[in-house]
């Protein structure tokens, strides 16, 4: 069996990171400005994934999609719950993000993010995934009430794997 063989089927066999792959991606609302850090984490967890899918052009090219939801921590928003979603284009161990986009809501504001950049990569350890790096950028093309000064802010992020299984932590910072 190849490696992009046995890859394919760790990452199938473990939706979980395929979901925290899937979702290093994502957005944090500009009401942590008014923190004294411009730093939010979002506590997050794999929803609705799908196996990576095989392109055919080559061994290890595929996509996959994944759904996660997070509490936000910090800023005006804080407790606030995002709903997001990633697509991924995977070469081996190394994805790069089609798409990604989501809301968060929280009392008081809603904020709507596009992810603009998408980067991921898979740790392998013994021949198997043991965890992942995500970073990205990205903006806010839409926000409401307490949140409606991040209109059109954007950020960067990096996401890890959190405790638990299916969980992830991302920390988004807004520039």
């Amino acid at each position: 069996m190849n490696i992009a063989f046995n890859l394919k089927q760790q990452i199938s066999g473990a939706s979980v990171l395929v979901a925290l792959v899937s979702a290093g991606l994502t957005a944090v609302p500009v009401g942590v400005l008014a923190q004294a850090s411009n730093v939010v984490k979002l506590h997050c967890t794999a929803v609705g994934n799908n196996p990576p899918e095989a392109l055919g052009d080559r061994p290890g090219h595929s996509i996959a999609i994944g759904e996660f939801t997070c509490i936000e921590e910090g800023g005006p928003l804080d407790g606030g719950v995002m709903w997001g979603t990633q697509i991924y284009e995977w070469d081996g161990v190394n994805g790069v993000g089609k798409a990604g986009f989501g809301v968060i809501r929280g009392r008081g504001g809603h904020i709507v993010y596009v992810n603009t950049e998408m980067k991921n990569t898979l740790t392998i350890t013994d021949g198997k995934v043991t965890g992942f790096v995500a970073t990205g950028r990205g903006h806010y093309p839409v926000a409401t009430g307490i949140a409606a000064s991040s209109a059109g802010k954007s950020y960067s992020f990096v996401a890890k794997p959190g405790p638990g299984p299916g969980r992830f932590v991302i920390e988004s910072t807004i520039d």
